[in-house]
């Protein structure tokens, strides 16, 4: 039996919308990781700042290493079809394969990626709108012992419904801070998100390896302004106890409603 750090959670965390007490707590995931020399850069960001990496990448394997022995929790993002016509890389699964076809691929994808506690999706705005294309997705994570994170590329998706539905700890993104590569854009985002702190227990931001993306970041959580919050790690979004024990997880070899491209 596979003992999964996540396996007797509830099956949703979900962030409240009402005020709160305590400190908001922020989560950021820097996904579409694994391609380029320069996402090394990520590193200079505090070890709390989530990492989320494509699979059969050329960075990939050596990238979740060095996270994983820096404490830094890594995830698999994970390719699924879109409905536009940009290339989806190695690993991504569609609607048009079969379960089992499924399957194989995102096991192969989480062997690629070591270290993985969790899965979100990298585009995916056809797939994550299909119920019956997800279960076999859904299938391995919950059989690996692993969280979902909806990255939201479509007002359409259910992929949050469907892990809900297998009681796999799931989540969703919040804000989007750098789909436009512009300080004033980033600066909205960040705004969005801070906003967002008000009436959410929980927050998550997705943004990328780009280096004007880490400078920003480097900015904003350096800055004494912003200690009206804490930043976490996504295992921290589930508040679970233990050790982790994965089949992937070793070294084997409204802004809220709108979507946005990633």
């Amino acid at each position: 039996m596979i003992l999964g750090l996540l396996g007797s959670l509830p099956a949703k965390a979900a962030s409240r919308s009402t005020p709160h007490a305590q400190p908001a707590e922020i989560y950021i995931i820097i996904d579409d990781m694994g391609y380029r020399a320069t996402d090394e850069q990520a590193f200079a960001l505090p070890k709390s700042v989530t990492f989320s990496i494509l699979p059969h990448t050329p960075q990939g394997q050596s990238l979740a290493e060095r996270a994983h022995a820096e404490s830094r929790d890594v995830m698999l993002h994970l390719p699924m079809e879109a409905s536009t016509n940009k290339p989806l890389g190695p690993g991504a699964i569609t609607s048009s394969m079969y379960a089992e076809e499924i399957i194989q691929t995102v096991e192969s994808a989480l062997t690629s990626v070591p270290y993985a506690i969790g899965v979100n999706n990298h585009m995916g705005s056809v797939l994550t709108a299909s119920g019956q294309a997800l279960q076999p997705l859904m299938d391995v994570i919950k059989k690996s012992g692993l969280f979902f994170v909806d990255s939201r590329t479509t007002r359409f998706t259910v992929a949050q419904q469907v892990a809900s539905e297998n009681d796999i700890p799931n989540a969703r993104r919040h804000v989007f801070l750098d789909h436009e590569q512009s300080e004033d854009f980033m600066n909205t985002q960040w705004q969005r998100a801070m906003a967002l702190t008000k009436t959410h227990q929980k927050v998550i931001i997705i943004a990328h390896p780009h280096p004007g993306t880490i400078a920003f970041l480097l900015n904003k959580l350096s800055s004494s302004a912003n200690r009206h919050f804490a930043l976490k790690s996504m295992h921290d979004f589930f508040a679970a106890p233990g050790e982790v024990q994965r089949e992937f997880a070793t070294t084997n070899n409204a802004q809220v409603s709108v979507a946005a491209p990633n």
